[in-house]
């Protein structure tokens, strides 16, 4: 059995953690995405801080010993905590100051109200000091076993709203860096006009790799996805597998990346997105030639065209384009993404009938 020991941090200051800072991997590969917390809520944080409010236990795995990550050396994988703690060191930093409202409950006292940390050693010393004297409660998990840890990050933030993306990251297995590999590329990283915040990203590159699987249109709900997921982690080959998976939706993605612009806005949409993925993958398959932008942007603006009419008045090719638009509600249903598959691929071979 795995060796696991849960125990208090001997030491826990909010100066000395902002000091240990780069010895901590803040982003291990289960762990959630950063730089999720709004400003009034890191704001918030810090006011309960001074306040005197009692803040969750933040978990760090002891990797006993120095550990390399993307070329650099880490002591602490941080397990639970990170929004709290880049909260901490954004202020610490200077790179937001207390709220407008602030008060000091137990004065009364407003005085530090919008100063930063910087501002409130000047102003209010004593103020400062406290706060960079506060100790939290920090938490140190001694083991050598991942999966134990892993399992210890999925159970703390069971509580908390993960997203589905989120959650099956945290679940590891070989999709996690199949789908790693797929946002590093130029279509995620430059094309799309949408961030990887809450892990849009990775929820996207795990559905690109399930119709990989299937090679074409399949189910990408919720529990489908994490059927396919688990299905991965736990196969004799799930391995070989991803890597297959992914080789196969990289070939798409790659003349993707050749049609569509940098942050370009017929990306904009998730559900064209899914389309226009399996569109390519079709046509990477084939060997066959994408089509021109301009021929994808001709589809967006007939697409438009039809609401200024009756839908009576409307040709049947024109109905289907309403169909269309309609079916965009069902990102995530098999046959809804056939059905505008189809449709999209009959526009580009006669674009002339849907607009009769």
């Amino acid at each position: 059995m795995s060796h696991f020991d849960v125990s208090p941090m001997r030491t826990t200051s909010v100066a000395f953690l902002h000091g240990l800072r780069n010895s901590i991997n803040v982003a291990p590969p289960y762990q959630r995405q950063g730089e999720v917390w709004t400003r009034p809520k890191q704001q918030l944080l810090i006011d309960s801080l001074l306040n005197g409010f009692d803040l969750p236990k933040i978990y760090l795995h002891d990797l006993a010993g120095w550990e390399l990550e993307a070329g650099r050396e880490y002591r602490y994988a941080l397990v639970d905590g990170r929004q709290r703690l880049e909260a901490l060191w954004d202020f610490l930093d200077g790179r937001f100051a207390l709220s407008a409202d602030y008060v000091e409950l137990e004065t009364g006292s407003t005085g530090p109200a919008g100063l930063t940390y910087s501002e409130l050693q000047t102003q209010f010393p004593e103020t400062a000091a406290l706060f960079s004297a506060t100790s939290l409660d920090v938490m140190l998990i001694r083991t050598n076993d991942l999966e134990l840890v892993e399992e210890m990050f999925s159970r703390l933030n069971e509580a908390v709203p993960l997203n589905a993306a989120e959650k099956r990251n945290g679940r590891g297995g070989p999709l996690r860096q199949a789908t790693r590999e797929l946002i590093e590329s130029p279509f995620f990283v430059d094309r799309l006009p949408f961030s990887n915040r809450r892990f849009r990203h990775l929820d996207l590159a795990t559905k690109f790799l399930a119709w990989s699987q299937s090679e074409g249109p399949s189910d990408t709900k919720k529990s489908r996805l994490d059927e396919f997921w688990d299905e991965l982690r736990t196969a004799a080959d799930g391995d070989a597998l991803a890597q297959a998976l992914r080789e196969r939706a990289a070939s798409a993605i790659t003349m993707l990346e050749q049609t569509f612009t940098s942050k370009d806005r017929l990306l904009s949409s998730i559900g064209m997105v899914s389309v226009y993925f399996l569109l390519y993958l079709e046509l990477a398959a084939t060997g066959a030639a994408p089509p021109a932008r301009n021929s994808l942007q001709a589809f967006e603006e007939a697409r438009r065209v039809r609401y200024d009419n009756d839908e009576e008045e409307l040709s049947a090719a024109q109905r289907r384009l309403l169909e269309f638009d309609r079916l965009s509600q069902s990102p995530n249903d098999q046959s809804a993404l056939k059905f505008r598959l189809q449709v999209l691929k009959d526009y580009l071979a006669d674009p002339a009938v849907f607009s009769a």
